[in-house]
């Protein structure tokens, strides 16, 4: 659905409320319907909305009078920098990214693009680029052009720059989905980039103004990368990197992988070479790779979206496949981190985990730290 504004604003509240992330935004508007909704509801009634409870109820319901003023800086933040907030259950939020459970519960978006318009491919690949890294990450924008395609990445240093250069230079199509608030650009020598995406695509995050791009940012904004695609491809990458994470959560989402193969012994081809060795992605030596396997003719790429099974365990519950997808992306994790990464007290947490632990999908170690078995 098309959202009013008066819908955005309480959602936006919504999301500003300490204590209320992802997870229970969804459950919140699945109880409810609508963000005003919320708002107007009793606290008793919110108070049986599961993982609420009555201390959080009453903050909710506090929250409006409270911090307006807090609520209204930010939406005039969003309105004088031409910002959209698309809710989950917006028309406009990518149908392919809601239909997994690491979906955000809203996306920032600067910049006209349709996300639902294009079929979507994402570029990723080492920061460290090599000459051959880029001119195959050229050629494959360049390729991809006939097919409506909009190439997606992650606006870093090496191949992810290429790609939305390449893109622009083709008068393609670029989305980048960045770690960090909408008040700024990382790294700022992209900006020049970024300023020409927005009239030829959009830049997307997760995060409030004022987030910085930090270290963990990276790799839980990599999940959205590979949610909001068709498929990914891995052009350059180490034996370990955030080219490697977007592909694991590709993989787990259902989504094919393909990688560039590159020499023996270089450094930035470990990586891809191992994704393929291992049958994790498929080569992709041409475009016609991607496109037999996609099944994609000329057309324009749209229509309806296919919806993907995304549990990689059928049995779990869409909190306990979140946590699991969070878990998946790192070697191991200690229970403040995974807190932190997924919005959720300790309280609510634990018994998750612990249900977790019992239908085998993830082990606890000493120290309090969880690792996917």
């Amino acid at each position: 659905m098309t959202l009013s504004e008066e819908e955005l604003y309480h959602f936006l509240a919504l999301q500003l409320v300490p204590g209320i992330g992802n997870t229970l935004s969804k459950t919140l508007i699945s109880y409810h319907k609508t963000a005003v909704g919320i708002f107007k509801t009793s606290s008793k009634d919110l108070a049986r909305t599961p993982g609420i409870g009555e201390t959080l109820a009453k903050r909710i319901k506090e929250f409006i009078q409270v911090e307006k003023k807090t609520i209204d800086r930010e939406w005039e933040f969003l309105q004088k920098n031409s910002i959209r907030l698309l809710p989950f259950y917006a028309s406009e939020f990518p149908e392919k990214l809601r239909a997994v459970s690491a979906s955000p519960a809203m996306l920032f978006v600067k910049g006209n693009v349709n996300l639902n318009a294009h079929r979507m491919v994402a570029i990723v690949g080492t920061r460290k680029a090599t000459a051959y890294g880029v001119n195959v990450t050229r050629k494959i924008v360049e390729d991809l052009k006939p097919y409506n395609v909009c190439i997606v990445s992650g606006l870093a240093y090496g191949i992810d720059i290429a790609a939305h250069k390449s893109a622009l230079d083709s008068e393609m199509t670029t989305v980048a989905v960045v770690a960090h608030g909408l008040d700024r650009i990382y790294p700022p020598s992209h900006t020049a980039v970024a300023n020409r995406m927005i009239e030829k695509g959009g830049i997307v995050s997760e995060y409030f103004r004022g987030v910085k791009p930090d270290k963990e940012n990276f790799p839980v904004r990599n999940r959205i990368v590979a949610g909001m695609s068709d498929a990914i491809i891995v052009v350059e990458a180490a034996e370990s990197g955030g080219a490697l994470i977007t592909a694991d959560f590709a993989r787990n989402f259902k989504r094919d992988v393909f990688a560039v193969p590159g020499r023996i012994g270089d450094t930035y081809s470990e990586g891809s070479n191992a994704l393929i060795n291992s049958g994790k992605a498929y080569m992709y030596t041409k475009v016609d790779d991607l496109l037999q396997k996609l099944q994609w003719d000329e057309h324009s790429g749209q229509g309806k979206v296919k919806v993907v099974q995304t549990s990689l365990f059928p049995e779990l519950s869409e909190v306990e496949q979140r946590l699991f997808d969070i878990l998946r992306q790192v070697d191991k994790m200690h229970i403040d981190q995974l807190r932190d990464a997924a919005d959720m007290p300790i309280s609510q947490l634990i018994p998750i985990l612990t249900e977790l632990e019992i239908k085998g999908a993830i082990i606890g170690l000493p120290g309090k730290m969880y690792q996917v078995l």
